[in-house]
């Protein structure tokens, strides 16, 4: 798990604790294990696009404890905090389709804080009650503190934010309240906030142009300001990594597509997805939200922030620039009404590099959406780095790294293999197919070569590609690349352009043993863009199948026609006229590496297949050496 692993952010959630919070009691009964949902038919113009698996863990364990920090009364039973986590594992369940659930480990009724931490001191709570009752953090173990609502309590909420969505975490939060709990529980899930963004000039928005975003502003989804129980948006569920059935356009040609409601659950076929082809790091996500939608717990629950739904529309999301993981919800530009975020019947939608989102029907009968989308293709001659839009792992990382890190832009953070040795490797994926051609990246040194110790410059280096015909790692084809140099290891490698899903790069380290010489590196790019994908062609339907007469009893017989003598003989298993010679025949490719998908202690050393050095040209790298914001709650209607 260490190789998803992120450095943990704190998020804050805050509101105003006004008004009675209504929680009806609710019916908890235990769910059978995840079902894949079953797969839905594309549409022609469209291909399915896969969102990887995410949740490794099942059965989330929360123990929740009672606090009242020193000037503070307990004002709420234990009971509201265990119907709460009910209501809670009841909207997990259906949003992930029995992928997550929480169950109660512990409860720990009010205990008075004996020591002067302040009630908004959440890391100082944490460490306290960890102390006393010896709780130790886990796989999909979560510790919720709970605290008295109103003075001298705060009225926000903040819960770690780790990331992965089994590392699991703690939170804080001032009363029972179900959604502030799903909220929190979501940030240990690895879920960033739910944004908004409205432009004075148009739906989308370019590099360089600062329009207004907030936080919380998706006031559909947990993750931002919903205050209820209403389906998750499909980023959300696609970082939970439990988004099934969705669909991407073919590029070129407009693409007309029907789209359930977000309320028809896991097995709906609800999104559309694409990067936008002038700018890979830009992904847009499109969906239908029925103000019909159901809420998990029927309406048991109220809150006096919950968004009253009297709008259906479209809603198109994109890759939020400033928020890893995370989603902006476009909203009509200019429109500061309550329902700016809905694309009605008949209404288009312009975005970046020519992208149209049309609605051409919406049937509240049904929760259904009819869309039209063109998304134009990529140049496929313009190369972009694209690396950061791949999901990063690598055969090792220490706790202290993250393979993330060789992606992030930042040449300050540094993956590492220390303290191992021999072939580590980078692997960078993508959810859809990429075109690519240029691989570089920079390393980083703390020794001389002679201490052989700490972070060295590898002793050789080759990139790999994902070949998914022979589910097998193969070497790119037609590097040039000039070699390097101990002294000034700079440079990249070009080659053929290749269609591939994953690409690695393996590095041999510098050392014999651990310990003597590992390989960091800083910044790993790799340039392209999306790959022109042709569409499926139409199946053509099966001529129906004549029946045969019945047989009537009694009627004539007809003999069989005699045989005509002279005739040509057909030997049995002779090619049809015009089949090629061998049409039977089958070859077998083999390739370099193991197949994808193993697990890490198969996958730490690839096998190279023949002896080679490293650093010729079957693919080669050159390498450059180089030494919670605040949310005041408010009742709005859409």
């Amino acid at each position: 798990m260490s190789a998803r692993r992120a450095v943990t952010a704190i998020r804050r959630t805050a509101a105003v604790l006004s008004g009675a919070l209504v929680i009806g009691a609710a019916v908890f009964a235990g769910a059978p294990a995840a079902v894949a949902a079953p797969a839905v038919e594309v549409e022609p113009g469209f291909v399915e696009f896969d969102v990887a698996p995410r949740a490794d863990v099942r059965d989330h364990r929360v123990t929740i404890a009672l606090l009242a920090p020193q000037g503070s009364e307990p004002s709420f039973e234990a009971e509201e905090a265990r119907r709460s986590l009910e209501l809670v594992d009841q909207f997990y369940d259906r949003e992930t389709g029995g992928a997550i659930r929480f169950e109660l480990e512990e409860l720990i009724d009010w205990q008075s804080v004996d020591q002067p931490i302040g009630c908004s001191d959440t890391g100082g709570l944490h460490q306290w009650l960890r102390e006393k009752i010896g709780w130790q953090g886990g796989a999909a173990r979560h510790l919720v503190i709970m605290v008295p609502p109103g003075e001298p309590c705060p009225g926000w909420a903040n819960g770690e934010q780790p990331g992965d969505p089994d590392d699991g975490g703690g939170t804080f939060q001032p009363s029972p309240d179900p959604y502030f709990l799903a909220h929190e529980l979501g940030h240990n899930l690895s879920l960033p906030h739910a944004y908004s963004i409205r432009c004075e000039t148009g739906w989308d928005y370019s590099a360089g142009v600062e329009c207004p975003r907030e936080e919380y502003g998706n006031r559909t989804d947990m993750m931002g300001g919903a205050w209820s129980f209403l389906p998750l948006s499909s980023p959300t569920l696609a970082r939970l990594g439990v988004l099934r059935n969705v669909r991407e356009p073919v590029c070129g040609d407009a693409r007309t597509a029907v789209l359930d409601s977000l309320g028809a659950g896991p097995a709906g076929s609800r999104t559309l997805t694409w990067t936008d082809p002038e700018n890979p790091d830009a992904r847009y996500w499109v969906q239908y939200s029925d103000k019909s939608d159901p809420t998990s717990d029927g309406g048991v629950s109220a809150s006096p922030w919950e968004v009253d739904r009297s709008v259906s529309g479209v809603q198109v999301l994109r890759s939020n620039p400033t928020e890893p993981y995370g989603a902006d919800l476009l909203e009509r530009p200019g429109d500061e009404t309550e329902a700016n975020e809905f694309i009605r019947a008949g209404e288009t939608v312009e975005l970046n590099s020519g992208m149209v989102v049309h609605v051409d029907a919406i049937d509240e009968t049904v929760r259904r959406a009819t869309v039209t989308v063109t998304v134009p293709c990529a140049d496929p001659t313009v190369s972009r780095d694209i690396a950061g839009t791949a999901r990063v792992s690598a055969s090792y990382v220490p706790e202290w790294s993250s393979a993330a890190a060789a992606a992030d832009g930042d040449a300050g953070s540094v993956w590492s293999s220390w303290p191992m040795v021999g072939e580590q490797w980078l692997e960078l994926a993508w959810d859809a197919p990429m075109s690519i051609d240029r691989v570089s990246a920079l390393v980083t040194r703390d020794a001389a070569d002679d201490e052989a110790r700490g972070l060295l410059p590898p002793r050789g280096w080759r990139v790999e590609r994902w070949d998914a015909e022979t589910a097998r790692w193969v070497a790119v084809e037609g590097a040039a690349f000039a070699p390097p140099t101990r002294d000034q290891l700079t440079g990249e490698v070009t080659f053929d352009r290749v269609t591939t899903s994953a690409v690695r790069v393996v590095f041999a380290a510098w050392g014999d043993a651990d310990y003597t010489g590992s390989t960091g590196v800083a910044e790993v790019a790799v340039f392209g863009g999306p790959a022109v994908i042709a569409p499926e062609p139409p199946v053509e339907p099966e001529p129906p199948v004549e029946p045969e007469p019945p047989v009537v009893p009694g009627g004539p017989v007809v003999p069989e026609p005699p045989a005509v003598p002279g005739g040509p003989i057909v030997p049995s298993g002779t090619d049809a006229p015009g089949a090629p010679v061998g049409s039977g025949t089958s070859a077998t490719s083999t390739g370099v590496g193991t197949a994808r998908g193993s697990v890490l202690s198969a996958r730490s050393l690839a096998a190279t297949g023949a002896e080679r050095p490293l650093g010729l040209a079957v693919g080669a790298v050159l390498l450059l050496v180089v030494g919670g914001g605040v949310f005041v709650a408010r009742r709005r209607a859409l």
